[in-house]
Order: C-alpha cells, then sequence, then structure tokens
C-alpha cells in the first residue's frame, strides 16, 4: 500500500486557532461574516457539533450556531502555512498530487528505502506537521487514491488508517453510498428513493436501472464501489484558473460603488497568483444583475500580469463596455485564467509604475494577519473575502 491521502484537518479554522489560543476548543467558522450573503468556508470540529459545514449560507450557520466565532479568511496566511507543510511532503516523494491547499496525495512506493513503511512515512508526516506547524494532519493509506481518501476521512480529526484488502471485504459494502467519490448530495437523494443507501445496495442493484442516476459514470463509481481505482497520482500541474467574487448585501447600480468593489475584488485575486507564483494572460468580469441574468466579459493580454491595479485597470476597462444603465448588480467577479509559473520581470501595460509594492503588503499581511493594508476607501469592503 503505496498512495497516502494527506489532508489538514479543519485547515483555515486550525491556523487560527493556533495562531490564538483563544479559540481553542470554540466553534470557529472561516468565511462571511453573521448579516451577509457569503457563505462557510470552512469551520472548526466544535463548530461541525452544531451542523455547520462548509458551503452553507452564513446565515443558516448563524442560526445554528450563534455563539460561533466567525472569521473572514486569511488566504494570503493560509497560503503561506500551506507552502510549509508541502515543503515537509515533498521531502519524502516528488510525487504529489496536489488537491487543494490543504490536501494531496503521495506516490511513495519507491521511497521505502530511505524512509522505511508506508505507515513509517505517514506517522514521520504527522509528527513533523504538528511539531514544526503546530497543525493536525489526517492521512489514509491505501492501494489506491479512492481508498487512501477515503480511509483518511473515516479517521478524521488527527487520524491514521491504513485501508486494508480486508476491509475492502468487510468494511467497505457497509458504507453508505455517500462515501464514494462523485456521489453528491442530489445523487444521494436520487439514490435513497430507490432504496440505495449503502455500497453493498448499489452494487447488488441492476446497472441498466443505474444508468438512469449516474449516466456516464456508472462504470466508474460501480469500480470505486469494489475498491478499484486505477488513477495514478499525478504531480500538481498547478490551477487553471484564480477567481473572486461576492454577491452583493443589496442590489447597486453606483458606479463608484462599483468601481471599489471591482479594486478590491482585483487586490484579492492578486494576492492569491502571487501566493500561488502564478500570473495571468486572461482576465474575465462576471456580472449578474437583479434579475439573475449574468454577464462574462474577457481580454486576453499578450503577456501575464499579476499585479493588483494591472488586474484592476483591465477589469475596469471590461466593464465600461457594458451597458449597465436603469440595471442593479447583484454579484461582481472577476477570475483570471490562461495561467503560468511567475516571472522575474512583468511588463508595463500601464502608465504607472510596476514595483514591489504589492508584495511587500503580502509579506506585511502574512505577518500581520489583524491588520487592515488596504486603500482606505476600500475598508467598507473588506467583508470581501
Amino acid at each position: 500500500m503505496d498512495i497516502l491521502h494527506c489532508d489538514l484537518d479543519a485547515f483555515y479554522a486550525s491556523v487560527e486557532q493556533r495562531d490564538n489560543p483563544d479559540l481553542r476548543g470554540k466553534p470557529v467558522i472561516i468565511g462571511a461574516l453573521p448579516g451577509s450573503r457569503g457563505v462557510v468556508a470552512t469551520c472548526s470540529y466544535e463548530a461541525r457539533k452544531y451542523g455547520v459545514h462548509s458551503a452553507m449560507p452564513v446565515s443558516t450557520a448563524f442560526k445554528l450556531c450563534p455563539e460561533g466565532i466567525f472569521i473572514k479568511p486569511n488566504i494570503p496566511k493560509y497560503i503561506a502555512v500551506s507552502e510549509k507543510v508541502f515543503s515537509i511532503l515533498e521531502e519524502y516523494t516528488p510525487l504529489i498530487e496536489k488537491i487543494s491547499v490543504d490536501e494531496a496525495f503521495l506516490n511513495v512506493e519507491g521511497c521505502h528505502t530511505l524512509f522505511g513503511s508506508s505507515l513509517e512515512i505517514a506517522l514521520e508526516i504527522k509528527k513533523r506537521v504538528k511539531e514544526e506547524i503546530g497543525l493536525t494532519i489526517s492521512i489514509g493509506i491505501a492501494d489506491n487514491k479512492f481508498l487512501a481518501k477515503l480511509a483518511s476521512s473515516l479517521s478524521k480529526p488527527d487520524g491514521l488508517l491504513m485501508f486494508t484488502p480486508d476491509m475492502v471485504q468487510k468494511l467497505l459494502p457497509t458504507l453508505p453510498v455517500q462515501k464514494i467519490w462523485g456521489i453528491g448530495p442530489n445523487t444521494v437523494k436520487s439514490l435513497n428513493n430507490i432504496g440505495i443507501y449503502t455500497i453493498e445496495d448499489l452494487l447488488k442493484t441492476e446497472k441498466n436501472i443505474l444508468n438512469r442516476i449516474l449516466g456516464s459514470n456508472t462504470d466508474f463509481i460501480l469500480q470505486l464501489a469494489e475498491g478499484k481505482d486505477t488513477r495514478p497520482v499525478e504531480p500538481y500541474q498547478g490551477a487553471k484558473s484564480v477567481s473572486q467574487e461576492i454577491t452583493l448585501p443589496i442590489d447597486i447600480n453606483n458606479m463608484e460603488e462599483i468601481n471599489k468593489i471591482l479594486l478590491r475584488l482585483s487586490i484579492k485575486v492578486g494576492e492569491r497568483l502571487r501566493g500561488e507564483k502564478l500570473q495571468a494572460k486572461t482576465i474575465t468580469l462576471k456580472l449578474r444583475f437583479s434579475d439573475f441574468t449574468t454577464l462574462n466579459r474577457s481580454q486576453t493580454l499578450d503577456e501575464p500580469v499579476d499585479k493588483n491595479l494591472v488586474i484592476f485597470e483591465i477589469a475596469h476597462s471590461l466593464l465600461k463596455k457594458i451597458n449597465i444603465k436603469g440595471k442593479k448588480i447583484r454579484l461582481i467577479g472577476i477570475k483570471t485564467s490562461n495561467l503560468v509559473g511567475n516571472i522575474a520581470e512583468q511588463p508595463n501595460l500601464f502608465d504607472f509604475k510596476a514595483d514591489n509594492l504589492d508584495q511587500t503588503v503580502d509579506e506585511l499581511k502574512a505577518r500581520f494577519p489583524s491588520a487592515k493594508i488596504m486603500p482606505a476607501s476600500l475598508l467598507k469592503y473588506d467583508n470581501i473575502k
């Protein structure tokens, strides 16, 4: 068993609890603040006891857990912590498939001579992440990616589990169907409606019936249900896009307000690009109006960018080409795509000095997470995550 699935426990919330001892043992909810239309990014295990979970509307989270401590995400800080964790993982194998800032698959097949068995490697990783980073990480070990991910999820928090062949035969069939990779809440409801609750139920159901619900994914899901997964661990190739958007608390059509929000979004996107050491050649502006009509307008550049003001100027130029007269805007977003690795020099596309100010601000935010470093005119929009 040479595949490891490493997953930091309640990552954003755990970082905040690590950095602020007063938060430890309390229900910490990372995401939008109460009173907004935003959602929960993640939450501590103390908050999960109240039924709070990621992607839940923050209004619902507040109803379930009014005593929760709601904190806005500090993406630069989390990325900096993530990089430290991944630097530990990279010491054990080059075959790392990064799923997100807090989750990865490792193939340690060729590493046993240097570092010992898969179990010994996993134990060493857990120890180092705890001692050097101050966080807990759950690790699943198995013959394939599906079973390794399943093992880590079953052992959370701060767990370690090897999914053995015996467990494939005895435990896997008893698990609920939602434990299968790729089966979401809506599919679970459809399966439950026809009496399929466990993986064993799924395997006993005729394929033509499953096809009506699972469609083209039927064969793949049935393969996973048998504990089989032939997908290799593929080293991380980088994000395909970096985006930021906000659903506004009230619909607006004031251009000054729109431009301020656009600048705030540009700063957030720029921070994330630089945090991932990426630059973008395509900038997309997204607008959703009060009638839920959505428009996307894009511009592709000759040279990649990652500077806040460059991103803003391009998004602003796209905005000026859209007729919003008489319309109110419900959502504003910026997406950067066509990404490339960061390069040393960035061409000056506009007539202002492209210096290291953005990078300096990023470093200050990571060092002083409670500080508010932004143009004073944007303090009103500090709730944009």
